[in-house]
């Protein structure tokens, strides 16, 4: 097996979860976008950790969706939040971007 660009992947990951803040929120896409920044910047060395688990073996698919989807309580949308987001859009946001992430990564691997 090739040797895993977890640095392309992640760069990949990033762009695409900007692009959905922006058209998710255009009313808020500053703060949407600061939050997706954010969000993928605090799941990095976790992320990287189980993509190479993952890529290895180490890690079924299943066990891969669940780590990241459980990130979910973790996220703080604070910008989003200060903005005057409701707590539910707020949700399906990182829902979004959660999901966005396992099927990237597993598409990948």
């Amino acid at each position: 097996m090739s040797a895993i660009n977890f640095q392309k992947i992640f760069k990949g990951l990033e762009d695409e979860a900007i692009k959905l803040a922006i058209a998710g929120f255009t009313q808020y896409k500053d703060q949407a976008k600061t939050d997706a920044v954010n969000l993928m910047e605090s799941l990095k060395v976790n992320l990287e950790n189980w993509t190479i688990q993952l890529a290895e073996g180490k890690l079924s698919k299943d066990d891969f969706e669940f780590l990241v989807l459980a990130q979910k309580e973790l996220i703080e949308m604070n910008a989003l939040k200060q903005a005057g987001l409701a707590l539910i859009k707020a949700d399906e946001f990182k829902n979004s971007l959660l999901n966005l992430v396992v099927k990237t990564v597993i598409g990948l691997i």
